[in-house]
């Protein structure tokens, strides 16, 4: 039987039926769809380099944050015991075309000190020339005329090239747009219609907002309670959609909001589920995202879906002071800080990819400890994220693997090899360092080449495929499943040549197959879990054919016709 799958592979190859078919087809058509087992988003956070060495005392703030790169992001760092001039909140930066970065965020005043002097702040802008990490040098106020009064500043590049600024909370929802970053801006004034939706009571719907350009030409929002909202043109309006989510029946909102309904949070002993808000929405690598901060017990969620509206996942907590040293730490430093309070998330996105993160940081708790004068404040800081994995990992290209496959870091695969903590990365589902040969052969052709430690094997008999778990492109089911990967039931461990399937996966053309890997004649579905004795042969109630199955047998009637006609000539 040895042969005939040889044969099988051979004959395959050259008359190009992956060519034909397309294996990402062929793996949706079984139904092996990829699912992403990616990581908590704090994982994705990278140490930040230092941009002013050495760390510095020399400024206000709790021991926990001291000594600091005072020159990353924006604080106002007058001396060590010197109240800062300024308090900065929101924060989110865009590149400039010229290579420098542009910080658009919210400032008052540190004679008003922190709460309520919040309540008078303006939205201001700051620039840096020296790189993305800062320091952002105090430009002016963003539009020239009238009130520059604003809060929950943030900003974006628009598909036209041109820029818009969102400002909401102390003054009436206002997006302004203008073709430079540095102006001149002009305002509109957008409303948000309910349009039917369950909001809840609270009906002030433009705040917190966060805004993002849709993938079909559209505008979506985002708002304090996780309300989302759709309008055709920039300025609106703005009307909201009832979201679906994949949540657990426990944890759907009781509104058509897209956060969960939480009922425990990690690390958080009495949580108070109080203030989720500061909500900030992104679109790459072909998925939407949104973090949001749970004000309340001091974290962060982390939600995504294909398309902004329809089934929300929760990839659930994404940060929080508690976990500083995963999130405020220096490169090539053993130093951390450790921040009370952490709040407005952003992103900042080059090339349609995330590179860093920003937040709003206080040294204590900044509604009833930061007086005027005192030498406590905030600042907006900056961080590194791994964008590339990040997509890789939840993007619709991605090569995230299915539950239990091969690809995720540390991961292994059911029988027939291991990732050996290799991680699949970019669009393919391509092993990287230290991917591990399986009994059957290692890389797909759908699944990219094995990059460095990996071992080549049979093109068809594979390890990765595109779908990001470990069966191999036509061969036997996905990790998801069970099952290990073979080509027509090829040589993966424990698999069943030509006609066969791997123990606990799917059946392939009209075999059955023991644990041991026997054949029988005349085939029904494989062995089950359960089945494992020995056997696998079940007389009642077999199960009917799946779609993989009539799928691989139809390809191996056409091989043997094509090796009978080649016995012919």
């Amino acid at each position: 039987m040895r042969n005939l799958h040889d044969h099988a592979v051979r004959s395959v190859s050259s008359t190009g039926v992956f060519a034909r078919l397309g294996v990402a087809a062929l793996v949706a058509g079984v139904g092996l769809a990829p699912t992403a087992q990616a990581k908590p988003f704090m994982d994705y956070l990278k140490p930040a380099p230092i941009t002013c060495a050495p760390l510095s005392s020399a400024t206000w703030g709790v021991a926990g944050v001291l000594p600091r790169d005072t020159c990353n992001g924006i604080e106002s760092a007058k001396g060590a015991g010197v109240p800062p001039e300024y308090y900065y909140w929101d924060g989110q930066i865009i590149p400039g075309k010229d290579g420098s970065f542009h910080l658009f965020m919210s400032t008052w005043s540190g004679r008003d000190g922190f709460n309520p002097g919040w309540t008078n702040s303006e939205s201001y802008h700051a620039v840096s020339t020296g790189g993305v990490l800062g320091p952002y040098q105090r430009k002016g106020y963003i539009w020239s005329s009238g009130s520059h009064k604003g809060h929950n500043t943030s900003a974006l590049e628009l598909p036209d090239g041109s820029y818009a600024v969102v400002v909401s909370e102390v003054v009436p929802f206002t997006i302004y747009k203008s073709a430079s970053l540095d102006g001149p801006w002009t305002p509109c004034t957008a409303s948000i219609q309910a349009n039917g939706v369950n909001a809840g009571s609270d009906q002030h719907y433009d705040s917190n907002v966060s805004l993002v350009a849709r993938h079909d030409g559209k505008f979506q929002i985002v708002q304090r309670h996780g309300l989302i909202a759709v309008s055709d043109t920039l300025c609106g309006p703005y009307k909201m959609q009832k979201p679906t989510w994949s949540y657990p029946a426990a944890n759907r909102p009781t509104i058509d909001s897209i956060y969960p309904r939480r009922t425990s949070i990690p690390g958080v002993s009495n949580p108070t589920y109080a203030w989720e808000e500061d909500p900030h929405i992104w679109y790459s690598g072909g998925v939407y995202h949104v973090i949001y901060a749970g004000s309340g017990d001091r974290v962060g969620w982390h939600l995504y879906s294909s398309d902004g509206i329809h089934d929300w996942k929760d990839n659930g907590l994404a940060f929080g002071p508690r976990s500083y040293q995963k999130i405020f730490c220096y490169e090539g430093s053993s130093t951390c800080n450790q921040w009370y309070k952490m709040e407005r998330p952003g992103v900042l996105l080059q090339n349609g990819r995330v590179t860093h993160i920003t937040w709003s940081v206080a040294d204590v708790d900044k509604d009833n400890q930061i007086p005027a004068g005192s030498n406590h404040g905030s600042k907006i800081i900056v961080v590194p994220f791994d964008g590339v994995t990040f997509d890789s990992d939840f993007g619709t290209g991605s090569g995230g693997t299915g539950t239990g496959g091969a690809g995720s870091s540390g991961g292994t695969s059911a029988s027939g090899g291991a990732s050996s903590g290799g991680r699949s990365n970019g669009g393919g589902g391509n092993t990287s360092t230290g991917g591990a040969q399986a009994t059957g052969g290692v890389t797909a052709q759908a699944g990219g080449n094995a990059t460095t430690g990996g071992a080549a094997g049979s093109s068809l008999g594979g390890q990765t495929a595109s779908s990001g778990g470990t069966s191999s492109a036509l061969g036997g089911t996905a990790s998801t499943l069970g099952g290990t990967s073979s080509t027509f039931g090829g040589s993966g461990s424990g698999g069943a040549s030509f006609g066969g399937a791997a123990s606990g996966g799917l059946q392939a053309l009209g075999g059955r197959i023991s644990s041991g890997g026997a054949v029988t004649s005349a085939g029904t579905a494989a062995a089950d879990p359960a089945d494992a004795s020995g056997c696998g042969c079940r007389t009642a109630g077999e199960r009917a054919p799946s779609k993989s199955a009539a799928i691989v047998g139809l390809l191996g009637i056409l091989m043997l016709r094509r090796r009978k006609r080649q016995n012919r000539r």
